[in-house]
């Protein structure tokens, strides 16, 4: 301030304390450069430890990163601290006295509370009460720790690890705004490690789709080129018996392979869109076990194999779908099979267990690696996926067995001591209750890896006109030729409109028609039948043929008029036996 002659008479001064300000800019910075650093790689290990490095001496004087493993164990990923000297006191503390689990404070309560822990001051009474070691408590007071806080890392709700931070010789004091920033800290953390998660998991899906789809190609192409090869040969060596039988015969083993891989296939999209459907009644789990045997006794005893089942007649009832558990049963013993050597054993065991009933497959055979048996129920996982790998097929038959297994409310385990030391899967099955009584079981479904039907009597058809509809010039030929074999009279058509011109014209004995056609489609060709006058074959006996074998198909086929179903690939005697059972020739 000046007086009226210009001099000065006083200075008014004025302080602005810009601490705070300053505090947060740093703050700001600091999560910035945070930030930064985890977005620099997906490699959050890496990361993390950077971030450690980072945060000394910005926000605390010591930072370490603990992070739990998939097993629960606690390991320590980074310490950092400007003085490598007691780095190294700090990794032999942590060495000598690694952390339990069970502690009451620090890292491990942090793990297990999910909760942040902050200690204003580390005391002496602090150091006593939590560390009961006096030479580790000794070494500690040497690194003179004044304040700690503790933070968590989350990822999807699980507590996967915690940083630790601590004020030593800069003689801060950690308080509610230190916690806040150590709380951020862990969040973008926590974030950086779910995105690594994910890239990661993205990464092996990605290569897991690679090898199914390596692993489809190799397993069609397989049996594929032994079918066209030897369709080849037979056409130069049509007169020489025994090449004839060996190559109908390979011809019709590698088209059943085939057919089971589309089978395997079709399972896993109906279990992936929840459209697979039980068919659930009272039965018994013995019998069932004794049909999967039956199956994979002929595999079995080609490679000497001894069988021996232990099975409890007195086990008790669940409630399943018959077909669906053989299919369990035959899916455990023919890997059973296939992954024991010559002359091996495979024991099976159905037994009560408590409140569950308890079926266990057990072999000598190749056993399971420790690293894969958690992922041996997986999709599209296979313990061997390289060209090299001794045994074929698309790696889905226990993720089926897994899922089928589930839906009937039971559980599947797997155990093995190792590679060479045998292999041991464990179904339970909930026991039905005491109300229910065992049914009449349904029809089981025919392996196929099962004979096909025997065809030296094949069922007479003499006299009986059939009319056959298929769009596929190839089905319907084999249908005609099937079905002339046996002394029937049959007419085919490509199309639903010529077949309905051909039964307005001649009504058969007999209609087999396939459901999938261009156009118009089996089911409403059928309808249309069934709309019909008998006099033009309204009521004429109707057999549905398709490759979408569902009950839901079935029941489809059945309320749009058709008599009978008969899934593709169909099994020759089998439709003969259909055909003779709807117009009252077959009493079985």
């Amino acid at each position: 301030m000046f007086d009226p002659a210009g001099r000065v008479r006083f200075v008014i001064t004025v302080f602005k304390d810009v601490t705070e300000r300053r505090q947060a800019e740093r703050v700001m910075k600091f999560l910035a450069e945070a930030s930064a650093t985890l977005a620099s790689s997906l490699d959050y290990r890496r990361t993390l430890a950077t971030l450690a490095k980072l945060c000394v001496p910005a926000i605390a004087d010591w930072a370490a990163v603990d992070m739990l493993d998939a097993d629960r164990t606690l390991h320590r990923l980074a310490v950092f601290h400007v003085d490598p000297a007691k780095v190294e006191l700090a990794h032999e503390i942590y060495r000598r006295w690694p952390p339990q689990l069970d502690a009451p404070m620090g890292v491990p309560h942090v793990l297990r509370t999910g909760r942040p822990e902050v200690i204003y001051e580390i005391s002496d009474a602090v150091l006593t009460a939590s560390i009961p070691d006096p030479e580790m408590r000794a070494m500690l007071r040497t690194l003179g720790l004044s304040s700690s806080m503790c933070v968590p890392l989350t990822v999807r709700g699980r507590v996967v690890g915690a940083i630790t931070l601590v004020a030593a010789e800069s003689g801060r004091r950690f308080a509610a705004d230190s916690l806040a920033v150590a709380e951020e800290l862990a969040l973008r953390a926590s974030i950086a490690i779910e995105h690594a998660s994910l890239y990661r998991e993205a990464t092996e899906a990605s290569k897991l789709k690679d090898e199914f789809l390596a692993t489809v190609s190799h397993e069609v192409r397989t049996p594929l080129t032994a079918i066209l090869g030897w369709a080849n040969i037979l056409r130069t060596r049509q007169n020489d018996p025994a090449y004839v039988s060996k190559g109908l015969e390979t011809i019709e083993r590698n088209a059943r392979v085939q057919a089971q891989l589309i089978e395997d296939l079709l399972d896993l999209s109906r279990i992936i869109t929840g459209k697979l459907r039980l068919e659930v009644q009272p039965t018994e789990a013995g019998p069932l076990v004794e049909t999967a045997l039956d199956s994979i006794r002929p595999a079995a005893t080609a490679k000497d194999i001894k069988l021996r089942p232990v099975i409890d007649p007195t086990a008790g009832l669940v409630m399943g779908d018959p077909g669906r558990l053989v299919q369990v049963f035959n899916n455990l013993l023919t890997n059973a099979t296939k992954f024991t050597p010559r002359g091996g054993t495979i024991r099976i065991y159905v037994h009560r267990a408590e409140s569950s009933v308890e079926i266990v497959v057990q072999d000598d055979g190749a056993g399971i690696e420790p690293d894969f048996l958690p992922y041996v129920f997986e999709r599209f996982r296979q313990g061997d996926g390289s060209i090299t790998r001794a045994q074929g097929g698309l790696g889905l038959g226990l993720a089926i067995c897994r899922s089928l297994v589930e839906l009937h409310g039971g559980t599947i385990t797997a155990d093995s001591a190792g590679r060479g030391k045998g292999a041991t899967f464990t179904v339970r099955l909930p026991v039905a209750p005491l109300r229910a009584t065992p049914s009449i079981p349904a029809p089981l479904p025919v392996s196929l890896e099962e004979q096909p039907l025997p065809e030296e009597r094949p069922t007479s058809l003499d006299g009986v006109r059939v009319l056959v509809v298929d769009d596929e010039p190839d089905t319907r030929e084999l249908l005609v030729a099937v079905i002339e074999r046996c002394g029937a009279v049959v007419s085919s058509a490509s199309s639903a409109a010529e077949a309905m011109e051909m039964l307005r014209r001649s009504p058969p004995d007999v209609l087999v028609s396939d459901v999938g056609m261009p156009g118009e489609d089996g089911l409403t060709f059928m309808r249309k039948v069934r709309a019909l006058p008998p006099a033009e074959g309204g009521r004429v006996p109707a057999i549905a043929l398709t490759a979408f074998a569902s009950s839901g198909d079935r029941t489809r086929a059945l309320l749009a008029g058709f008599n009978q179903f008969v899934s593709k690939p169909i099994e020759n005697q089998e439709l003969v036996i259909v055909i003779a059972t709807v117009i009252g020739r077959f009493s079985g």
